[in-house]
């Protein structure tokens, strides 16, 4: 029988920041349960793309996400 490691989850607060072209204009924290800071990042940004400040009029958009760990290990 093979047994999976089971990775521990950790809870990171994501900083999502909104930039039209180069210029910071808006950013947005999510709560991410993830395995890493790497993934905590990556969920972030995919839940980004619901946010009030993903418009497509918008030009040259982009995003930049920050992570910090709010468990104690």
């Amino acid at each position: 029988m093979v047994r999976h490691a089971r990775s521990r989850l950790a809870t990171f607060l994501v900083t999502v920041d909104f930039f039209s072209c180069g210029e910071f204009y808006a950013s947005e924290t999510y709560t991410i349960d993830a395995s890493n800071w790497y993934r905590a990042e990556l969920a972030a940004l995919e839940c980004s793309g619901a946010s009030i400040y993903d418009d497509p009029r918008i030009p040259d958009l982009s995003r930049r996400a920050r992570a910090r760990a709010t468990d104690c290990a």
